[in-house]
């Protein structure tokens, strides 16, 4: 049958063969018993015997009972939640979940259920925070929940506008072997910008979404040669699509086809005049060559477009530098800073700024900034993650990836 897009946290798990705690399945017509008194040890086993038999109204009773009893069972918070979660009671799930959290912050399982829980419930702007934390603390050995939480926090990030972040989660589930329609459906999405859940595309565009997911699937397989054909069908078929264009054009930069990408950002400017992603792609293309003259102008209406974008500011700042506007130039790298601390590109430029401004203090402390973060970027991040009780084995070289030095 073919998957609805509007339920994504079924959709996708069906899709993958999976089911994330493959024991609860609620069977049809089941009777939620009456637990009575009992110690904890009888009810907690009584508990444990009802989710294996998959008698979730069962299972449910007796956990809460349990813990009602013992309120800093670890385990039992984590089974009753992902009850309450396969039951689709997701309010009270989040409710269940909160509490294992605050028990013990470091189980990014239990903040990736809490934020699909959330998800579902339309709590999104919590989701989205639950989910991020999810993914910077890790899932332990739970491959299944990853691909399903790091799926709907792609969504999230889409609809909040870092398309960017969304394409690129979307892109390394594909390339795990994650392959389905809603996949396509979210990376067509962020390929384009449209900031939308899946459930609220309007009918009318779902080909072109479709479409444009097939060029993304491309991009992420580096199949270049075929991408390429069907971004001039896309564009061909759809050509007033705001942000086709610009995708194209990040793709031929990245090829190193400079001339034929700025000719697609200039039709890019012309179709979303309000947007600075255009103007800042074509000013990397003229950094890059050291046509800081040329740049220069398109950094700056980029900055007029953008004014929060560290990027935007960076290559100003950048562009400055170069063509002589020493003391505008450490303005503009210093508001990078501002907004992108963690940036080593942005800390280099402004150690060189520092450094022909007469500032030698100023330019050393950025160089060692400079340095840790690099070293940082380089360090494959390690540890072991906390785990869960589990259940039975149940666009390189671009202005938004990489700026210039």
């Amino acid at each position: 049958m073919k998957p609805q897009i509007s339920s994504p946290v079924l959709t996708v798990a069906r899709l993958l063969c999976i089911c994330i705690w493959a024991t609860i399945v609620a069977p049809s017509g089941a009777q939620t018993p009456r637990t009575g008194s009992g110690s904890f040890a009888d009810i907690s086993q009584r508990a444990a015997a009802a989710r294996e038999k998959d008698d979730i109204p069962a299972a449910i009773r007796y956990y809460h009972e349990a813990l009602r009893l013992k309120p800093t069972w670890q385990d039992g918070w984590w089974y009753y939640g992902s009850l309450l979660y396969d039951d689709s009671q997701y309010a009270e799930a989040a409710r269940a979940l909160r509490r294992l959290a605050a028990l013990n912050a470091k189980l990014g399982g239990a903040w990736a259920l809490l934020g699909l829980s959330e998800f579902e419930n339309r709590d999104l702007a919590r989701a989205l925070a639950d989910l991020e934390r999810a993914k910077r603390l890790g899932f332990g050995d739970n491959p299944s929940l990853a691909d399903v939480a790091d799926y709907h926090l792609a969504l999230l990030l889409n609809l909040h506008g870092d398309s960017d972040r969304a394409r690129a989660l979307l892109s390394s589930l594909l390339l795990r072997g994650v392959n389905s329609e809603d996949i396509q459906v979210g990376l067509g999405l962020s390929l384009l910008r449209v900031p939308v859940l899946p459930s609220q595309l309007d009918p009318s565009r779902d080909d072109l979404v479709h479409d444009a997911g097939n060029v993304a699937a491309l991009l992420a397989r580096r199949q270049y040669d075929q991408a390429d054909a069907a971004f001039r069908q896309l564009v061909s078929k759809y050509p007033s699509t705001h942000f086709a264009h610009y995708a194209y054009g990040a793709m031929l930069a990245s090829r190193g086809q400079e001339d034929l990408a700025k000719a697609e950002f200039e039709t890019e400017i012309a179709l979303t005049p309000d947007s600075a992603l255009p103007y800042m792609e074509w000013a990397f293309i003229e950094s890059k060559a050291s046509n800081y003259h040329e740049a220069l102008p398109l950094a700056q209406k980029a900055v007029e477009l953008s004014p929060d974008s560290f990027l935007a500011h960076y290559l100003l700042g950048n562009a400055l530098l170069a063509t002589g506007s020493v003391q505008l130039s450490v303005a503009e790298l210093e508001m990078a800073r501002k907004y992108n601390p963690d940036s080593p590109e942005v800390r280099y430029s402004l150690g060189r700024a520092y450094a022909k401004a007469g500032k030698p203090l100023l330019a050393r402390r950025e160089q060692e900034k400079f340095t840790q973060l690099q070293a940082a970027r380089q360090k494959s991040p390690a540890g072991a993650d906390a785990t869960l009780p589990s259940e039975p084995q149940t666009t390189n070289g671009s202005a938004t990836s990489s700026p210039p030095q």
